[in-house]
C-alpha cells in the first residue's frame, strides 16, 4: 500500500470516529475526555458524583422516551437511532458531496480527504501530529473541508 492509499485510509478512519462515536454514544456513560470530565465536574473538585452525571443521564433519558411514559422501548431507542443515521448521511453528504448529485464520487472523497488533512496539518508540514489531530475539531470549525474555498 502506497503512502498516499495509507493517508487516505487513516483520514476515512479518523472522520468515521469523529461522526460515528458521537451519534450513537446515547446511554450514560462517564466522560473519556479532559474536557468532558470538567463540564460534568460542576463542582471542579477532580471527582464526579452521581449527584453530577445523573442530571445529564436523565436528560438523555428523557429525549428517548417519545411517549413521555416513563419507559424508554426499544422502538423508541430505533427512531433515535434512525433519527442520527439520518443526520449523520446527511452531514456526510454535505461535508463530501461537492456536485449535491447525492454520492460521493471517488474525485469527492479524494479532495475531502486532502482538505481534511491540510485543515489538521496545523504545522503544515504535510503529515497529522497526534496533537494536530486531538485539535482538528478547532480546525474543521475555520476551514471548510469540502474544497470549496481551500487554498
Amino acid at each position: 500500500m502506497n503512502k498516499k492509499t495509507a493517508l487516505k485510509i487513516s483520514a476515512a478512519a479518523v472522520l468515521a470516529g469523529l461522526i460515528g462515536a458521537p451519534a450513537l454514544a446515547m446511554e450514560p456513560a462517564l466522560p473519556r475526555s479532559p474536557k468532558v470530565f470538567a463540564r460534568l465536574d460542576s463542582d471542579s473538585n477532580g471527582r464526579i458524583t452521581i449527584q453530577e452525571l445523573e442530571p445529564r443521564a436523565l436528560r438523555r433519558f428523557t429525549r428517548l422516551d417519545g411517549d413521555k411514559n416513563g419507559e424508554v422501548s426499544s422502538a423508541e431507542i430505533d427512531a433515535s437511532l434512525q433519527k442520527l443515521m439520518t443526520m449523520r448521511r446527511n452531514r456526510m453528504l454535505k461535508a463530501m458531496d461537492g456536485d449535491s448529485s447525492g454520492a460521493i464520487s471517488r474525485a469527492e472523497l479524494d479532495r475531502f480527504v486532502a482538505n481534511l488533512l491540510k485543515a489538521a496539518d496545523a504545522d503544515a508540514d504535510g503529515g497529522v501530529s497526534l496533537d494536530e489531530a486531538r485539535n482538528f475539531r478547532l480546525a474543521k470549525l475555520k476551514k471548510p473541508l469540502n474544497g470549496e474555498s481551500a487554498n
